[in-house]
């Protein structure tokens, strides 16, 4: 697995308009004297965080959830199938049957 690929889900690299967003208010919080607006937006940059990474373990969770109950049920229709071709006798085995009731 590599750092863009999760869960067979491609990671797209994020829009230039995206990337110029986040640069400016980098380079705004970089440029600020005001220490205590900047520790502000910090705190509520920790505390938001906190939010999604409790939001993204939570849709994690559920992924490989639905993920391991794709496979039980695959595995349960392979089974099936397996089992119905496995008690089907063929045309081989009911002609010998036929054929001992004769001996």
């Amino acid at each position: 697995m590599t750092d863009d690929d999760f869960f067979n889900i491609k990671l797209e690299t994020p829009p230039p308009e995206l990337e110029l967003s986040v640069e400016m208010r980098c380079r705004e919080v970089m440029k600020s004297n005001n220490f205590d607006d900047v520790k502000k937006y910090c705190i509520h940059l920790i505390r938001y965080q906190m939010k999604q990474d409790v939001f993204l373990a939570g849709m994690l969770g559920r992924l490989a959830e639905l993920e391991a109950l794709n496979v039980m049920r695959e595995m349960k229709k392979e089974k099936l199938i397996k089992k119905k071709y496995k008690t089907k006798k063929t045309l081989l085995d009911r002609f010998k049957t036929m054929l001992s009731v004769f001996r």
